[in-house]
């Protein structure tokens, strides 16, 4: 007897995926935010991913999990991309080769399908079985930085308190000065900047509404805030030469946002080279975070994966 089996992620095994994602990083989810999470524009309604389960015991031990989403390439076209999602494994269980075969369930389900590129925003422990084992090669590694907030932590007493709707009362009547106009959609930095990188449409903002995010406009810049365990900044289009004085007066407003909503941390993720990691390096300690790894579906993408460039609002718990 195998010492495995596989199965496809569907509706009615993703009390599984809550187990080992508590069991492994110590996070609390629930069915119902899974079912938000996976349902994008572009998954046909259907759940992508596969999960392990030891025959002997029928225990889940392993879990890689996908959304379906388009790519905007440098020249302009969209191509179906894929993002890699969810990859955990009990510790007990690693080193058996579970990922490598999960992975490659979705790569092959998903080429058929005509997806074209891949991309995961991988830690440490992930990134040397995409590459040296899956094929997927690593571009870069995002710069991360983190403001401290002195302030009453409103959020995080909520949210312990799992009073969430009080917060989100609050934090809706700070915010109401600074949102963007109805319909507004922030189209991807990287694009401006001559790279590629995930098509940010309607759809997309619909969907990523599944968390409390919103685009907003102050100082003359767009952005994209997100007001969960502390404020996440999503994405951020600079002017062309955007002046220092213009960039503080935008950090502080956003300082004082984060402040009266009871947020004690800012938090951004940047590409190396982009302009607000630029800015953000002149003033504050930039670290070493996320590793991008990318996957070339066909020979004509292979030249793209190096062009290929992903802010904090496309991790797929933003």
């Amino acid at each position: 007897m195998e010492p495995y089996e596989y199965r496809k992620i569907d509706r009615n095994n993703l009390s599984d995926i809550v187990f080992l994602v508590k069991k492994v990083a110590g996070k609390r989810s629930s069915v119902r935010y899974y079912l938000k999470k996976y349902n994008t524009p572009w998954s046909g309604g259907q759940y992508h991913g596969w999960l392990a389960y030891e025959s002997s015991s029928g225990r889940v031990v392993s879990v890689a999990a996908a959304l379906p989403m388009y790519a905007v390439l440098p020249d302009g076209r969209s191509v179906p991309m894929t993002q890699m999602i969810e990859t955990f494994t009990l510790p007990e269980h690693r080193g058996r080769g579970l990922m490598t075969q999960l992975v490659k369930k979705i790569t092959e389900d998903h080429s058929n399908a005509g997806v074209r590129l891949y991309f995961g925003l991988l830690n440490q422990n992930n990134v040397h079985g995409f590459v040296h084992k899956l094929g997927f090669v690593k571009t870069h590694t995002m710069a991360y930085f983190c403001l401290k907030i002195r302030t009453f932590p409103l959020e995080s007493l909520c949210r312990r308190c799992r009073i969430p709707r009080l917060f989100r009362w609050w934090a809706g009547r700070i915010i109401a000065p600074y949102l963007a106009y109805e319909g507004f959609v922030l189209e991807n930095s990287v694009l401006k900047e001559g790279y590629g990188g995930v098509l940010h449409d309607s759809r997309f903002f619909a969907y990523k509404s599944f968390t409390f995010n919103r685009l907003c406009h102050f100082s003359g810049i767009n952005s994209w805030l997100k007001f969960e365990s502390g404020l996440l900044v999503g994405d951020v289009v600079l002017p062309d030469n955007c002046p220092d004085a213009q960039f503080d007066e935008w950090l502080l407003t956003l300082r004082g946002i984060a402040q009266r909503m009871g947020l004690r941390k800012i938090f951004f993720q940047t590409w190396p080279g982009s302009p607000l990691n630029e800015k953000l390096s002149a003033r504050f300690q930039a670290n070493p975070s996320w590793s991008v790894c990318c996957l070339a579906g066909d020979a004509e993408m292979q030249p793209y994966l190096e062009k290929m460039r992903f802010g904090f609002g496309d991790f797929e718990t933003f």
